[in-house]
């Protein structure tokens, strides 16, 4: 079976899926039913519709299609590469959390920042941001750690996820 298409997802702005294989732009739910925000299913910069899950043909006559596989929200827009809101709230609440930190000093804040930049956009210096974002939140403590784990979970990739919490 190859992938034929891509269903439209339609995803409030803190991140919940409401629905993963729309076949058209029509939202089915204007707010969430956890949190009540706002249930977008495109862009709000370039107005792409947000990737849902994949949609394949079958082989069979006659043909029908029918969306399978599972969904991993995206974090960042197909067409234009500009984060999603649900990304956007969740490095500015991990950003907040690590101000918390009397453990820290200003300069290692900011270079943790930073590396979790570089955590969500899975750069060329993951491998550095892993070590510094390990080394900076064992300083922090462990409620700071858990929370930036609780928060980061959803954003960042699989292999970033079983670097830093196995």
């Amino acid at each position: 079976m190859e992938i034929h298409s891509y269903g439209i997802a339609q995803i409030c702005v803190n991140g919940h899926v409401m629905a993963d294989s729309s076949n058209d732009d029509v939202i089915t739910q204007k707010f969430c039913s956890e949190c009540g925000e706002s249930v977008i299913n495109k862009c709000e910069v370039c107005k792409q519709s947000i990737k849902g899950r994949p949609r394949y043909v079958s082989q069979i006559d006659p043909p029908f299609a029918y969306f399978s596989g599972p969904y991993f929200k995206p974090s960042f827009c197909i067409n234009c590469g500009n984060t999603y809101p649900w990304t956007s709230s969740k490095k500015e609440a991990a950003f907040e959390l690590i101000q918390f930190s009397e453990a820290l000093n200003p300069t290692e804040k900011e270079d943790l920042k930073n590396s979790i930049n570089d955590l969500v956009t899975n750069s060329p210096k993951i491998n550095v941001a892993i070590v510094k974002f390990k080394t900076y939140t064992a300083k922090a403590g462990t409620e700071i750690a858990k929370g930036l784990r609780d928060i980061l979970i959803d954003i960042v990739g699989e292999a970033v996820k079983k670097s830093i919490w196995g």
